[in-house]
């Protein structure tokens, strides 16, 4: 498993995100998201929208349920390790 960065800064154009957990070699972001606030479909939106923006630079958006983390944490954590291996794996 990579090193994983908590709350990296990175900039886009004008804009600063703060990234939950941030592989920076392999170029992925690990999102954890929380239990209530993105059941709202507005922030559901918000969320999009960050996404696209980072993917603009090459940052691959991976986001985790609460409930998955609490109750699948080994199944998470081969998903994430399958994520960042194959990014990190020469291509050509």
């Amino acid at each position: 498993m990579p090193a994983f960065h908590r709350q990296a800064r990175v900039r886009v154009g004008r804009r600063t995100m703060y990234l939950d957990l941030f592989a920076e070699r392999e170029r992925v972001n690990i999102e954890l998201d929380g239990a209530t606030t993105h059941g709202d479909p507005r922030e559901r939106e918000i969320d999009l929208r960050r996404d696209a923006r980072l993917a603009t630079v090459g940052i691959l958006v991976v986001r985790f349920a609460h409930r998955r983390l609490v109750h699948e944490p080994d199944q998470v954590r081969r998903e994430t390790l399958a994520i960042v291996t194959r990014r990190s794996a020469p291509t050509g």
